[in-house]
C-alpha cells in the first residue's frame, strides 16, 4: 500500500508549549483516516501542519515526498484544508466565489457542484455572509469535492452540519476514497464515522497513541460477555462495554493477547466487532493519571 504521508521525529511547540513530541508515522493513500484524541491533543495542529498552514519546529514532513510548507510546494492544489472555524472574508455571492475558485482548481466539476447543490437546495445567489455556520460548512464542502483535489484535510466539520447534511456528505467524502482520494478527518465523535473509518490515528498527551488500520486494530481485541464468574472480568486491562448497541447485557473489550492466557472463556465470546469507540474509551482509560498537584482544590 501507497504511503503519501510521512512524518519523522516530528515537534511541534508554541513558545516553549510542546503540541506534538517525536511524531515518527505513515498515512496511506486512498484511505478514509480518522485521527482522534483529547481536547488539545494536537489533532488541528498536526492538520494544519499537513496543508502546510505551519511549519515543524523539527523533524521531518512530507507530503507527496515534498515539504507542505515550501513555497515550492508542487501539490499545493492537490490538498484542500477546511476547519470547524474556517472563514472567508469575502462579500461574493457564492456564485462569483465558484468562479474564483474554478479558475484555481484545475480539475474543478461544475457537474459535481452542480449536483450537490440541487441535493442540499443551496442558493447560490446568497452571499456566503449570509449564510448559517451549518450552510457555510456544507458549501465549502461542495467546494472541495468539486475541486477533486487528491486530499481533503477536515477538522471538525460534522459538529455544525445537521443529520441528514452529515450523512449525505460522509457518504459522499467515503465515495471520494473509494474513487482514489485520501481523507484526513478529525473529530471528537467516533460514533458518527465508524462506519466510514479505514484508519485510525490517536494522539495522546502529545504522543502518537496508535496508527493502524481499523481491520488491524479490531483484531486485536475480543468482546466477552459475563457469562460466569471468572478472574479475567477482575483484570484492570479490560475494559467493560455499555450495553447500547449490543444485545448483550454485560460486556468487556479484552485484549487478544489476555484472552488466549486462557482456555476456558470460549462459552464468553462474542461474535461482536469492537466499535471504534468502544476501542478509543480502552485507551483513554489507561492514559497516566492526572498528578495530585493538578488537581483543583
Amino acid at each position: 500500500m501507497k504511503n503519501f504521508i510521512s512524518l519523522k521525529n516530528v515537534y511541534k511547540n508554541y513558545d516553549k508549549r510542546v503540541i506534538l513530541e517525536d511524531f515518527s508515522f505513515d498515512l496511506p493513500e486512498g484511505k478514509f483516516i480518522t485521527l482522534i484524541g483529547c481536547n488539545g491533543a494536537g489533532k488541528s495542529t498536526t492538520l494544519r501542519l499537513l496543508a502546510g498552514d505551519e511549519p515543524i519546529t523539527k523533524g521531518e514532513l512530507t507530503v507527496f515526498e515534498k515539504d507542505p510548507y515550501s513555497y515550492s510546494y508542487p501539490f499545493r492544489k492537490d490538498v484542500f484544508l477546511i476547519h470547524e472555524n474556517y472563514e472567508i472574508h469575502l462579500h461574493h455571492t457564492m456564485l462569483e466565489m465558484i468562479k474564483i475558485y474554478r479558475e484555481t482548481f484545475p480539475r474543478w466539476s461544475n457537474k459535481i457542484f452542480n449536483q450537490m447543490a440541487k441535493d442540499r437546495k443551496i442558493s447560490l445567489k446568497k452571499k456566503f455572509s449570509e449564510l448559517s455556520r451549518g450552510q457555510k460548512m456544507q458549501f465549502l464542502l461542495m467546494m472541495a469535492l468539486a475541486s477533486r483535489p487528491k486530499v481533503l484535510l477536515l477538522d471538525e466539520i460534522t459538529s455544525v452540519i445537521d443529520i441528514d447534511g452529515q450523512r449525505y456528505f460522509l457518504d459522499l467524502l467515503k465515495q471520494f476514497t473509494v474513487d482514489g482520494g485520501t481523507v484526513v478527518i478529525t473529530t471528537n465523535i467516533l460514533s458518527e464515522l465508524n462506519e466510514y473509518t479505514d484508519h485510525l490515528v490517536l494522539l495522546q498527551d502529545t504522543k502518537l497513541k496508535l496508527n493502524n488500520s481499523v481491520a488491524q486494530i479490531q483484531e486485536d481485541f475480543v468482546i466477552l460477555e459475563k457469562l460466569k464468574d471468572h478472574e479475567i472480568f477482575a483484570n484492570t486491562k479490560i475494559s467493560k462495554i455499555r450495553s447500547s448497541g449490543y444485545d448483550v447485557k454485560e460486556i468487556y473489550l479484552v485484549p487478544v493477547i489476555l484472552y488466549q492466557k486462557y482456555s476456558d472463556l470460549e462459552d464468553c465470546l462474542t461474535s461482536y466487532k469492537p466499535k471504534l469507540e468502544d476501542i478509543l474509551i480502552f485507551h483513554f482509560k489507561f492514559k497516566e493519571n492526572t498528578h495530585e498537584d493538578e488537581l483543583v482544590a
